[in-house]
């Protein structure tokens, strides 16, 4: 995460400053009120502290939404302690109670999980503390950049849906697509998964699955249901829920479910595989019986 804290660093250096977007506003665009420093406590029908909003500048317009500048939301739980925040460039704060971000969107909970979120729009529900978008997302996850065409996040169970088609691209080269993706960080874990079509992409091999489990704490990942895979040198292996280990910089498949190897020159059947990829040797275990031309 501090890598990834790093990069975010580096790109927030290429914007605008925040002092240089309010002088653009106090010149271009009529407001009706300007408060420097704003803050704003929110509290519920049991007079109970829901959301402390602070910003930068606040302008309210007389028919535009009431603008944001550097904000940082702030939710509570029933106990009065500090759940999760919010922060970003700009926020938009709208009629229906609802925040809107533009832009990168960091979230951290209590519980010391943080989600980097890049996104033309996102809203947060003040009644449920649910964060949605119906736009492009970029999330920055562990060892990997994740774009989906949307997204659900349930802020008090700490899981989100990345929505439509969803492309992986780990930091180590490989690529997954597959689609709406599920990012579970509750109670410590790391667990992205999906029950629909997936594709894994590496140097040597392209891998179909019928959906993928990923424990990114550990770098194992799971490739589910009936799973083909095709090496460069056209051969082909077809098997079952393969297990893909990276650990340590490695990239290993194993199973223990039948497999059917074919190539131009052998068909191999056997009950088990270990296959490292990157030295390209292929072990089978288990009734191995073959054929050769």
């Amino acid at each position: 995460m501090k890598g990834l804290s790093y990069s975010f660093g580096i790109l927030q250096q290429k914007e605008m400053p925040v002092a240089t977007q309010s002088e653009v506003l106090d010149k271009e665009v009529a407001y009706v009120e300007k408060i420097v420093n704003f803050s704003l406590q929110e509290f519920n029908a049991q007079q109970e502290l829901t959301h402390f909003v602070k910003a930068k500048y606040f302008y309210n317009f007389k028919n535009l939404p009431t603008l944001l500048i550097d904000p940082t939301v702030t939710t509570f739980d029933k106990q009065g302690g500090e759940d999760f925040t919010l922060s970003s460039k700009r926020a938009h704060y709208l009629d229906s109670g609802e925040l809107k971000f533009m832009g990168k969107v960091d979230v951290s909970s209590s519980d010391g999980m943080t989600h980097k979120i890049n996104t033309q729009e996102l809203l947060i529900d003040t009644n449920t503390d649910d964060l949605t978008s119906k736009k492009e997302v970029t999330y920055l996850g562990e060892s990997a950049k994740i774009i989906a065409q949307g997204m659900h996040m349930k802020t008090k169970l700490n899981k989100m849906k990345l929505v439509g088609d969803t492309t992986i691209y780990q930091n180590s080269g490989q690529k997954v697509l597959t689609k709406d993706l599920f990012v579970d960080q509750s109670n410590n874990q790391k667990h992205y998964y999906s029950d629909h079509k997936t594709t894994y992409l590496s140097t040597q091999n392209k891998i179909y699955a019928q959906g993928i489990d990923m424990n990114m704490q550990t770098d194992i990942t799971q490739l589910l249901g009936a799973v083909k895979i095709l090496q460069d040198s056209g051969s082909i292996i077809d098997s079952k829920d393969l297990i893909l280990d990276q650990t340590k910089g490695a990239e290993v498949y194993r199973t223990e479910q039948k497999i059917h190897y074919q190539s131009s020159v052998a068909d191999i059947r056997a009950k088990s595989m270990y296959y490292d990829a990157a030295r390209q040797k292929i072990k089978f275990s288990g009734g191995v019986v073959g054929r050769y031309d």
